[in-house]
């Protein structure tokens, strides 16, 4: 995900999302920083995976991690 900006308007453009349609990335306004910021941690998130926001004490958690890092 990178931002961008056309005729005025801020954009957040997701490199990994094609639109069937028109086979361009997909790009969602931007319409506050708050918007901003909150997409940006997403993306943090993202990015460090499933392991490093889940509590490994909680038992449920520690099955998703389980499933997610065996596939």
């Amino acid at each position: 995900m990178h931002f961008t900006e056309k005729k005025g308007q801020r954009l957040a453009v997701f490199d990994h999302l094609v639109s069937p349609e028109t086979g361009q990335h997909i790009e969602i306004p931007i319409t506050s920083p708050e918007m901003e910021a909150s997409m940006l941690e997403a993306e943090t998130f993202g990015r460090r995976g499933l392991a490093s926001i889940l509590d490994p004490r909680d038992p449920a958690a520690a099955l998703l991690n389980k499933d997610y890092t065996t596939g």
